[in-house]
């Protein structure tokens, strides 16, 4: 297996920092400067490939109705019971066209084979359809790259992606094999250490754009307003026909996980590993990433949590001649089951029931949290709304700090492993504006699940506290 980084081009010059932009904001910027900025650096001079410009110029106003939105009118059941109902409902009850609904309003006007050039277009009919999160581009370690605007999220590891042949036990999902055919033996312990970037951008439709353009204007600083007693940012919660989508990409090799076969190759402007030091480091390079998994999300005031969430896997074994058909939904998710593991002790917990997983997936998939929902790249101790449900802000423009003034969202001491008031909370069920449960970190400002709008508050406190990003610290 070759493991070195594929360069393009001009990239070869950006790997030796030959003509390469600063990845550090100059001081002197404004916050309207800094909030908008396209990228961490431009591309250099030279460069041939796609290049990313942030979509801001959002809209002041928005149909009442989302009429595209059909899958608010498809007849589907938010209830809890108890006792939980036997079987499946991801057909019987309409689940697996719910997702599909919102996937078909996704792709219209895309590529059908999404590949790096044209990458995702924001304009659909015409007209100006997606948006960007503004203040992604600050931090040099994370932030936005210049070919398709992805941000560096959660490093995935080899048990992610790969089945564990020696430890079937250890499989989560019921739906998991546990043989990858042509999965080089090698693979795992080649990236046992350092594992697979991921890089993913994300993108609000009209709806959702409207109300980030209400919390962070042109001002390029957050506002803040009271909404039912409560202190949140402005055009907040996001109005029903919110749409949200996310594409996540992989340094996997085909070698490692071969479901990625033909999943379509985008350049990202990512770090480089140093092989000696099996470390990645803060020097950036184009190199190849592929489409891993899709993400979607939408507004539905039927469910507890106002909230739908659904992902795909990408799987090359389905068939299909497009990018799209090549997507295995993997379920969809309303709540965090505050009643299952560990949010409840084991003796009192029920099985997950708003979670409605795909019982038709037949690669590696190892879902989350006490079969809650999860996609390939995502924490398995977690899931998709429990750590979108912990998307808070520190008040007044203060630095953020995980697990002190607000939740920690992706991992903390006995995640999923143990009943405990911190699991609790953390899979307990938040309908925006309501605070963090348990009356913890009681002025952390809600966000109505957006992550990326905390990034975005994140870097703001960072720049409005010390003027200056976080150093990149990769690789020492």
């Amino acid at each position: 297996m070759n493991n070195m980084p594929r360069l393009f081009g001009i990239a070869a010059l950006i790997a030796t920092g030959v003509g390469v932009a600063s990845a550090t904001p100059a001081l002197a910027q404004s916050a309207a400067e800094l909030a908008f900025r396209n990228t961490v650096k431009g591309p250099p001079p030279g460069w041939y490939g796609p290049v990313f410009k942030l979509s801001h110029d959002y809209p002041e106003t928005v149909p009442s109705e989302c009429a595209e939105c059909t899958w608010l009118k498809l007849n589907v059941d938010f209830r809890t019971k108890f006792p939980p109902p036997a079987g499946n409902p991801w057909t019987s009850g309409n689940w697996s066209e719910y997702l599909k609904r919102i996937l078909d309003y996704v792709k219209q006007g895309q590529d059908p084979q999404f590949g790096n050039t044209p990458g995702f277009q924001i304009k659909v009919g015409g007209k100006t359809r997606w948006f960007n999160v503004p203040w992604m581009a600050y931090d040099p370690a994370a932030g936005r790259e210049f070919a398709h605007g992805t941000t560096n999220e959660r490093t995935a590891f080899p048990e992610d992606l790969i089945p564990p042949s020696n430890n079937p036990q250890s499989v989560q999902s019921p739906h998991a094999v546990n043989l990858i055919a042509g999965m080089s033996q090698s693979c795992p312990d080649i990236y046992r250490k350092i594992g697979f970037e991921t890089w993913a951008v994300g993108y609000y439709n009209e709806w959702g754009g409207m109300a980030f353009g209400k919390a962070i204007p042109k001002s390029g600083r957050p506002q803040v307003v009271d909404y039912l007693g409560t202190q949140m940012p402005a055009g907040l919660p996001f109005p029903q026909g919110t749409v949200v989508v996310k594409f996540l990409t992989t340094n996997a090799p085909v070698d490692c996980v071969p479901y990625l076969k033909g999943s379509p190759e985008w350049q990202i402007d990512r770090h480089v590993l140093n092989e000696a030091a099996q470390k990645y480091t803060c020097t950036r390079a184009v190199q190849i990433s592929r489409l891993v998994q899709v993400d979607v999300a939408v507004t539905d005031a039927r469910s507890p949590t106002g909230w739908v969430y659904g992902t795909y896997s990408y799987d090359g074994g389905q068939s299909g001649t497009t990018f799209w058909d090549h997507l295995l939904p993997l379920g969809i998710q309303f709540g965090s089951d505050p009643w299952t593991f560990p949010a409840a002790p084991k003796g009192e917990s029920v099985p997950a029931q708003q979670s409605v997983l795909n019982p038709d997936v037949k690669i590696f998939e190892h879902f989350g949290c006490n079969h809650r929902l999860a996609g390939p790249v995502d924490n398995s101790q977690s899931s998709c709304l429990s750590c979108h449900g912990s998307g808070f802000a520190p008040p007044k423009g203060a630095v953020l700090k995980f697990g002190v003034n607000v939740p920690p969202s992706f991992a903390f001491t006995g995640l999923c492993t143990q009943y405990s008031a911190m699991n609790a909370a953390y899979f307990d069920n938040i309908l925006s504006p309501q605070k963090f449960a348990g009356g913890m970190f009681p002025d952390a400002l809600p966000l109505d699940t957006s992550l990326q709008l905390q990034a975005a508050f994140r870097q703001y406190g960072q720049f409005n506290t010390f003027k200056a990003p976080v150093a990149c610290t990769l690789g020492n």
